[in-house]
């Protein structure tokens, strides 16, 4: 092979930072698909152009109003004056522009967004909770890096319902799609790693409306020590995030390795009442798969 020149570095970060916009944009658009998705599509007064409208009649009213009283209050001054009157005309432009695009986007046809779209985004955000969750498992369990190869494992995630959000502003959502299954915004994740004698276990709670991952926790656990893997139905009284207190009745993926609290994994897969309410049903088949996996590992241990 020819060796071909070199790029130079400069030229490189260039194309680098180019990438990361284009990453960051991809994003943007991902998030805003599920925002519509799940609340449907945006009114005038929520999209962009009732935003520059707004900019806009705020540097009139701050040209205009504000900035003479407070600057030209005590001394006339003609370079502040003209400052004055070129940030006023700068706002009148900016809020003509954002009235035309506040016409456009009334005029546009508005669509929902289907359920592909949705299950394409969650499918690319359950790939990056994947890498995450086996590079913090290899992060805190140094053995997963030299004695048990974390990339050679059997691994399986399981997701559910997940009222509880770290941002109040974006509670959980639901939405019945057209083939009956109900899909929801925010969730629980348990990531599961088989190693030979023992699993190793990644939790968190992610948004789908932002495309957050919070309080990540790892676990490790020997097989020979759980008693129990399987599903609970238990009615959970707490409070929501608005101090309303709520009753719930839930499908628990429930995995009992000891009588202490940090010796016990719990998590919903489905939701009762959310089914109920609006005629669906919930994909529960990753944790059905996880406990047959569990349960496996579980009674070749106790057999050897």
């Amino acid at each position: 092979f020819m060796e071909t020149e070199k790029i130079p570095e400069q030229t490189q970060q260039r194309m680098e930072a180019v990438i990361q916009e284009q990453n960051q944009v991809k994003e943007l658009l991902r998030r805003g698909s599920i925002r519509h998705y799940f609340l449907g599509p945006e009114n005038m007064w929520s999209q962009e152009g009732f935003g520059i409208v707004v900019g806009g009649g705020l540097t009139v009213f701050f040209g205009a109003f504000i900035f003479p009283e407070l600057l030209l209050y005590s001394s006339s001054s003609l370079p502040l004056d003209v400052l004055c009157w070129a940030m006023t005309a700068i706002g009148i432009v900016i809020l003509i522009s954002g009235l035309y695009k506040m016409i456009k986007e009334s005029k546009a046809e508005s669509k929902p967004v289907p359920d592909e779209v949705h299950d394409e985004i969650l499918e690319c955000d359950i790939a990056g909770l994947r890498t995450t969750s086996k590079e913090l498992l290899k992060e805190h369990i140094p053995r997963l890096k030299e004695e048990e190869l974390i990339d050679e494992m059997e691994m399986l995630l399981v997701k559910g319902p997940r009222d509880y959000v770290h941002n109040v502003n974006l509670p959980l959502v639901w939405k019945r799609g057209d083939d009956g299954k109900l899909r929801y915004s925010n969730f629980s994740v348990m990531s599961f790693y088989f190693g030979k004698e023992q699993v190793y276990i990644y939790t968190c709670i992610y948004n789908m409306r932002n495309g957050m991952a919070k309080f990540p926790h790892t676990y490790e656990c020997p097989y020979k020590q759980i008693r129990f893997v399987g599903f609970e139905d238990k009615t959970v009284e707490t409070v929501n995030q608005k101090n309303k207190a709520i009753v719930q009745k839930l499908k628990m993926l429930v995995i009992d390795a000891g009588d202490e609290e940090n010796e016990k994994l719990s998590m919903p897969v489905a939701d009762y009442d959310a089914m109920e309410r609006l005629k669906g049903t919930i994909d529960i088949s990753d944790a059905e798969e996880a406990i047959r996996l569990l349960s496996e590992r579980i009674k070749g241990v106790n057999e050897n």
